[in-house]
């Protein structure tokens, strides 16, 4: 039997979906996109993409499915069209994760003659930067050369198991005899591979905040970063699983948590930490699981504990290995020439005022935050109209997305605290390894709201605004994620092509 209504909701939504392609490309027209081949196939491929998926959603009502078969269409686009070392530091990223591929698990700092760095090989030392792959022909042809070759920086200071995925790619262009542009292609899929996988276990494992979950996995900038070989494919969709695991124990049944659980949640935020230390913040997280939840309701004072051995497990990883890796790379010199240092910096912060001042400004980087939203490539232009339409559409979305259950104000407090704890110390641990010393400005930081994406998530569980005659419209919600996406592609290919 037709079921009408959900037939004339697909039609709205992909009038909804139609018109709004339109509109977008009316807006950001320009005489020479419609005579670039790789813009109008963009747009045909994105217009296709966002079809099939809203189909795809109408007919199944599979959030997980759909989202990674979003996550997978899209960022194959941005696999084969993002130029190459465009992504934040992605030259670098790209060199840890061939170190990764021949076993090198803890990259050593070498010198050689009068040159210190990794050892990786050739290809990599020569390979472009912010050009299309047609660009490069003198790179991309040429077969791999895997003569070692000294690199002056490779992301000691990140975890090996961050670029796992990446190395399958790489290695397994070295295994066929691929030119050297197939090295960046299958080590960018393999990490879009990884992040969509991820993302699928935790909007599946997520009893609640599903939706929510998966307007953040399918932003632009998060798909972006997911097709390329930054470190934050594997941050982004492990802090996902980290989510929804605490979510589990959130929503479980009474009586039915053990020890166990309290040790599983710990050991994913301390692996999710050490790849991102301030994300260790969601170890606070533990303390919203109800006291009823747990077969022995004195467990729940454990989540103390665990806490407590985060914060330790941390701090022993930053001290004796992080940060003093930080300076085997190009930044040695930078933070010179910049009189960067954490010691004197903090040493500023206890004994000016004006230090203390700086950070009571930290409500002024929100604008600063918002308009770097569409910042997909270090140095490309944003999409200023895509920063405010999409941030009053998360703000709407958060504030009246229906979630089942009453929020307590426990919860929302602990959750509140919990991601100003993780906002505040990004900031901290940016304007101490990255800002000048004595800087008046949080800008100095380096922050980009790619380093809070996936606090996003738990947004609704703080401002949420829960009303009975409000229904979700999940469809419609995948149509705005998918306009999203078709713009702010259209737009990448516009500017880059």
């Amino acid at each position: 039997m037709i079921d009408y209504k959900n037939l004339n909701n697909y039609k709205k939504s992909l009038i909804i979906l139609l018109l709004s392609i339109i509109i977008i490309n009316i807006v950001i027209f320009n005489r020479a996109n419609f005579k670039s081949s790789f813009f109008i196939l963009t747009l045909i491929y994105t217009s296709i993409c966002g079809i099939v998926s809203l189909y795809y959603y109408n007919k199944t009502k599979n959030i997980e499915r759909t989202v990674f078969m979003i996550i997978v269409l899209f960022g194959l686009l941005c696999v084969f069209l993002s130029p190459i070392n465009s992504v934040s530091d992605e030259g670098e990223h790209f060199m840890r994760s061939e170190i990764t591929s021949h076993g090198d698990f803890f990259p050593q700092y070498i010198t050689q003659g009068n040159k210190s760095g990794f050892m990786s090989i050739d290809s990599l030392a020569h390979m472009p930067m912010d050009q299309t792959f047609f660009e490069t022909n003198s790179w991309n042809t040429q077969p791999i050369n895997t003569t070692p070759h000294l690199v002056n920086s490779a992301f000691e200071q990140n975890p090996f198991y961050a670029y796992l995925a990446q190395a399958i790619g790489i290695d397994l262009a070295k295994l066929l005899n691929l030119n050297q542009i197939s090295m960046l292609w299958a080590g960018r899929f393999f990490n879009l591979l990884l992040y969509a996988s991820f993302t699928f276990i935790a909007i599946k494992k997520t009893p609640i905040l599903k939706v929510p979950m998966a307007v953040v996995a399918a932003f632009p900038l998060a798909i972006v970063q997911a097709a390329s070989f930054s470190s934050d494919s594997f941050i982004f969709s492990f802090s996902f699983i980290v989510i929804a695991y605490l979510l589990y124990m959130y929503k479980a049944k009474e009586g039915s948590l053990t020890k166990k659980e309290i040790g599983i949640f710990t050991i994913l935020v301390i692996i999710l930490g050490f790849s991102k230390v301030t994300l260790g913040g969601f170890a606070l997280l533990i303390l919203i699981v109800p006291k009823s939840n747990f077969k022995n309701p004195k467990d729940k004072y454990l989540g103390f504990l665990s806490i407590f051995i985060t914060l330790i497990a941390l701090l022993i990883w930053a001290k004796f290995y992080a940060v003093g890796s930080i300076s085997h790379s190009w930044r040695a010199s930078l933070f010179a020439q910049k009189h960067v240092n954490a010691n004197d910096q903090i040493k500023y912060l206890l004994s000016d005022a004006h230090g203390i001042i700086t950070f009571l400004q930290i409500g002024n980087q929100i604008p600063v935050q918002i308009d770097a939203l569409s910042k997909l490539y270090t140095n490309y232009n944003n999409f200023p109209l895509f920063n405010i339409i999409y941030a009053l559409f998360f703000i709407l979305f958060c504030l009246f997305y229906q979630i089942e259950d009453k929020i307590k104000r426990n919860t929302r407090i602990i959750t509140a605290f919990s991601l100003f704890i993780i906002i505040f110390g990004t900031y901290l641990v940016q304007y101490l390894t990255w800002a000048p010393v004595g800087a008046k400005d949080l800008i100095e930081s380096g922050v980009v709201p790619r380093y809070f994406l996936p606090i996003f998530v738990l947004i609704p569980l703080i401002i949420n605004y829960k009303n009975s005659r409000i229904k979700n419209n999940e469809t419609l919600i995948v149509t705005c994620i998918l306009i999203f996406l078709c713009g702010m592609l259209t737009f990448m290919a516009g500017m880059l092509y």
